[in-house]
């Protein structure tokens, strides 16, 4: 048995046992969706995802919510999931701090550099204390819409692949590589 086919059956089991864990083993087509929808999924990403998901769900997770725990695993894993707004504003009041309007600020995450580009480096140094609780609200939901419009992005990335977008005149269509 080749390596593909071993990955396919391997996948096979691992959902097998998740519609078990739910009381629907006996859906094979759907059971079949699943396997076919998750493919891009590491095999041993999607064991830990459906493992994170027995553990926590009351129900059967569908297919985007065993996406998303897959995504949250690899990236706790690699150390770049989205922190939360609390801790960004720690970084950025640090970075006030240490380097105010004379130097560069260096920021851990992207979405918190995205941020304090949006508003404004000398702005924000500039800011009155009477104003740090609106301006600090502003930001928040300026990070917080940045991180949405970042998982979005990578999102559409991982469903269109190697998609291109193929113009002539006022028809559009996508050329699916696959």
């Amino acid at each position: 048995m080749d390596n593909k086919n071993s990955e396919l059956k391997n996948r096979g089991k691992i959902i097998t046992m998740l519609f078990t864990a739910f009381g629907q083993g006996g859906e094979s087509e759907r059971m079949a969706m699943y396997v076919k929808k998750l493919q891009d999924v590491p095999v041993d990403v999607l064991d830990k995802a459906c493992d994170k998901a027995i553990m926590e769900s009351k129900y059967l997770p569908s297919i985007a919510e065993l996406i998303q725990a897959a995504k949250e695993l690899v990236a706790h894993a690699n150390g770049t999931d989205v922190v939360p707004f609390a801790e960004a504003w720690k970084e950025i009041e640090k970075q006030m701090h240490d380097v105010f309007v004379y130097g560069v600020p260096k920021f851990s995450r992207p979405e918190i550099k995205q941020t304090v580009d949006a508003f404004g480096w000398q702005e924000l140094c500039e800011m009155r204390t009477q104003d740090i609780p609106i301006i600090r609200a502003q930001l928040k939901a300026m990070y917080e819409g940045i991180c949405k419009k970042n998982a979005e992005r990578a999102m559409n990335g991982y469903v269109l692949g190697a998609a291109v977008l193929i113009e002539d005149g006022r028809n559009a269509r996508l050329m699916l590589n696959e």
